[in-house]
């Protein structure tokens, strides 16, 4: 059996009016691309053709699904994640190019190659990107910025990204 790799383009945050037209949190590099990807599907592969209408801003648009007519339905829709199989994405030209999804799981090293913990997720609050990363010697979890001061090398190849601890964590 094949497992299918699903990559996460947006969720739905919540209806917008009276006719089904919904509001979609966006993970997309340019928020209206969501809709250029064909259909959509999510945790129970139920598929969702969306039709943009709008974009608010970098990654929040106004858009309709198709077989949603009404803000009821729109409505149970709410925090439905929508995904895209891996391999519908464009190839990417560059060694220094990935998907966020790319790098979930991924070892964090210690620029002295020590293991430090793993990367849980990529947040992004509204400003940069941040990896959650689960600590291997705590098992708790602690956020830092997703920079090139911060991760300067990432090892696409061997699944590591490189931690230069920053000055305020202690």
């Amino acid at each position: 059996m094949v497992t299918l790799t699903k990559v996460c383009l947006g969720i739905i945050l919540s209806p917008h009016g009276i006719k089904g037209a919904v509001k979609i949190k966006t993970f997309t590099e340019k928020s209206e691309n969501i809709s250029l990807y064909g259909e959509l599907i999510d945790d129970d592969n139920r598929g969702y053709t969306i039709n943009l209408l709008s974009v608010v801003s970098s990654n929040l648009v106004i858009a309709t699904i198709n077989g949603i007519t009404s803000r009821n339905e729109a409505e149970s829709s709410r925090n439905k994640k929508l995904y895209i199989a891996r391999d519908k994405l464009p190839m990417l030209d560059n060694l220094n190019e990935f998907y966020h999804n790319d790098i979930i799981n991924m070892e964090v090293r210690l620029e002295s190659n020590e293991l430090y913990g793993h990367v849980q997720s990529v947040h992004n609050f509204g400003s940069d990107d941040i990896l959650e990363i689960q600590m291997v010697n705590t098992k708790k979890s602690i956020m830092m910025p997703f920079t090139q001061e911060i991760f300067p090398y990432i090892n696409m190849m061997e699944r590591y990204i490189v931690l230069n601890m920053p000055k305020f964590i202690d």
